[in-house]
C-alpha cells in the first residue's frame, strides 16, 4: 500500500511538526496539494529554511492544477518580484482564473497591473475589477487601488 504523503504531511503539519510535514510533503512534491502545501511550508520557513524562490516554484505546480489559493499565491509572488523576476504576465496567468473563482484578493492584484498598464489590461478593467471587490467587501486595499491610480475616471 502506498503512502499517502500528503495526508501524513497535513496531520504532521496540524500538530505543529512542521519538520515532519516537510519530510513527508517533499516526497510527492509534483502531487499539487502537496505542492501547494510546500509552498506554504517554504514561504514562512516552517519546516524548513524559507525561501521564496520555492515558495514560489511550489505554488506554481499547484496554480496551473487549479488550486485557487496557489494561483493567488503564486500570481502575487510574479507581481512583487518574491523569490523570483518580477514578470506581470506571469502574474496575470496565474491571477485571472482565481477572479474567475471570485478571489478578492486576486482582483485586487490584477487591477493593479492593469492600472499600471502592464500585462495587455487596461484601466477600464482595472476598474471594473475593483468595483467587484467594493460591492461585497469594504476591502482597503481595493480603496487604496482605486483611489491611487484614479479609476473612478476609468
Amino acid at each position: 500500500m502506498a503512502i499517502d504523503f500528503y495526508n501524513a504531511g497535513m496531520n504532521f503539519f496540524e500538530a505543529g511538526k512542521h519538520k515532519e510535514a516537510y519530510e513527508h510533503l517533499i516526497q510527492d512534491d509534483t502531487n499539487p496539494k502537496c505542492a501547494f502545501a510546500l509552498g506554504v511550508l517554504y514561504y514562512n520557513g516552517q519546516g524548513c529554511e524559507r525561501n521564496f524562490k520555492k515558495s514560489t516554484h511550489y505554488y506554481s505546480i499547484a496554480a496551473e492544477a487549479g488550486i485557487v489559493p496557489a494561483q493567488v499565491s503564486a500570481g502575487f509572488a510574479y507581481a512583487n518580484a518574491m523569490g523570483v523576476p518580477q514578470d506581470f504576465l506571469k502574474a496575470a496567468h496565474f491571477l485571472k482564473p482565481a477572479c474567475e473563482a471570485g478571489e478578492a484578493s486576486a482582483k485586487v492584484t490584477l487591477a493593479e497591473i492593469y492600472a499600471m498598464g502592464e500585462a495587455g489590461g487596461n484601466r477600464k478593467e482595472a476598474a471594473r475589477l475593483i468595483r467587484e471587490v467594493l460591492a461585497f467587501s469594504n476591502s482597503e486595499e481595493a480603496m487604496d487601488v482605486y483611489t491611487k491610480y484614479e479609476l473612478n475616471k476609468a
